[in-house]
């Protein structure tokens, strides 16, 4: 574009009034400082040792005493107690005891006790194969149950069954080893099925998306309002600085970008120092103790994403190809602006880029969030809509540097193209001030006659 003196000028004024109208600059801060606020809880309060005091292990009530007459030759048959996941032994429910004589004397004994059971192991021949049977008998007046005393007759069984293995001189560790009890599982490893990959490929683009709908409907009335004051008004801007509509136009646009662009990305970075603050923090506080919880979740997320992700080289891409999108409808914004030729037309122009952000918002926003790969696959080489899919893509590594940086190009050429537009629209039209704008009027200022 010619005539380009002044646009530092225009930059510099509308950057100072945008700045201090709306509470820009205190909305800014605000979110930055909660945000930072937030980032910190997160990392600290998810990281830090829990305050619990280590319980006591609670005394186990026992159900009762199993009496046990071992009829046979095996020896140990008691059963071993249990342990838990730090190799502790967990109390036994039940006391055992072994006893001797024959069994009705035996089971004489503890028949008027109501916490006592019997068990009785013999050996049999049956088909000439030896067995060995385990029998649980329970006295008339006992309050221990049928389903307990089975219960105890497991695992009594269990334990003779490796009284014979050990019978047969075999080590403990074979034993353990036969007596695992087989278990398959059939898991099929795919990274472009898996769930936790599906929602880093979809739902990311979708979040973005929709951070860059609600930043471009917020400022770009705005743009649509500076460019449209100066061709309505002709006496605040015209006293302090005198410039080419080229000029004016793109000082305007690129004043409110920079300005979005930089609160967005002074969140962004506020969030991330309150993140690293926290883990700092916690860690001189916690030491050896504390745990960053989301280091650890940011790492197991990267393994589920493309090598290409996170590089410098896709970061770059991505964030151009960001800026540029928001550029883009800012421009679009700029068109409208510039077709206005009375104070109240402001309003209806805003409609120059707001009926296309939502459609060209919402086609990969839905189609983001469904899966649909073939609508994004058409949605990345539009320059409207890439910028609401490109920069997530390339930087999780779903699609190439290669295939980002050339939809990067596309987007930034339509974005200086449609800014040239405007201007051109804004210099023609300006003779058209208070009067109805025609086709024929448009179509002559755009091919230059």
């Amino acid at each position: 574009m010619k005539n380009m003196n002044g646009t530092n000028s225009v930059f510099r004024f509308t950057s100072k009034q945008y700045l201090s109208r709306n509470g820009f600059a205190k909305v800014s801060i605000i979110f930055a400082v909660l945000l930072l606020a937030g980032g910190f809880c997160l990392t600290f309060f998810t990281g830090k040792p829990s305050s619990k005091k280590e319980e006591e292990p609670e005394e186990i009530e026992k159900i009762g005493t199993v009496s046990i007459l071992n009829t046979t030759d095996l020896k140990d048959v008691i059963p071993k107690p249990e342990k838990d996941e730090e190799g502790n032994e967990i109390m036994p429910l039940w006391d055992f005891v072994m006893v001797e004589g024959e069994e009705d004397d035996a089971f004489a004994q503890i028949s008027d006790k109501e916490d006592y059971i019997f068990a009785v192991i013999e050996k049999t021949e049956k088909d000439g194969k030896t067995q060995y049977v385990t029998r649980m008998k329970i006295p008339v007046d006992s309050k221990v149950s049928k389903d307990e005393a089975v219960s105890v007759g497991d695992d009594i069984s269990s334990e003779v069954k490796n009284a014979v293995y050990r019978s047969v001189d075999m080590t403990d560790e074979t034993i353990a080893f036969i007596s695992i009890s087989p278990s398959t599982k059939s898991i099929t490893v795919d990274d472009d099925v898996s769930m936790l990959n599906s929602i880093i490929r979809t739902i990311l683009p979708a979040i973005l998306g929709l951070v860059m709908y609600m930043m471009i409907l917020l400022h770009g009335q705005t743009v649509c309002k500076e460019v449209s004051v100066e061709k309505t008004s002709k006496l605040m801007e015209t006293m302090l600085v005198s410039v080419e509509p080229n000029a004016l136009i793109l000082g305007k646009t690129l004043a409110i970008t920079v300005l979005a662009i930089g609160q967005f990305f002074l969140w962004i970075v506020s969030a991330i120092v309150g993140l690293l603050l926290g883990n700092v923090v916690g860690k001189m506080v916690y030491a050896d103790d504390f745990t960053n919880k989301l280091h650890n979740v940011i790492t197991y997320l990267r393994s589920f994403i493309g090598e290409s992700a996170l590089s410098p080289a896709a970061i770059v891409i991505g964030i151009i190809v960001f800026c540029f999108g928001i550029f883009i409808y800012f421009a679009l914004a700029a068109i409208g602006g510039s077709f206005v030729s009375k104070p109240e037309e402001t309003s209806s122009a805003n409609s120059a880029f707001i009926f296309p952000l939502l459609i060209f918002w919402l086609i990969p926003y839905i189609a983001s969030v469904s899966g649909n790969e073939d609508t994004l696959r058409i949605c990345r080489y539009i320059p409207l809509s890439a910028p609401f899919c490109v920069p997530v893509d390339v930087i999780t590594g779903n699609i190439s540097i290669l295939l980002g940086l050339l939809c990067g190009l596309g987007v930034v050429a339509v974005a200086l193209l449609l800014i040239f537009l405007a201007a051109r629209i804004y210099r023609g039209l300006m003779l058209h001030t208070g009067q109805k704008v025609s086709l024929k009027n448009v179509w002559q200022v755009i091919i230059g006659k």
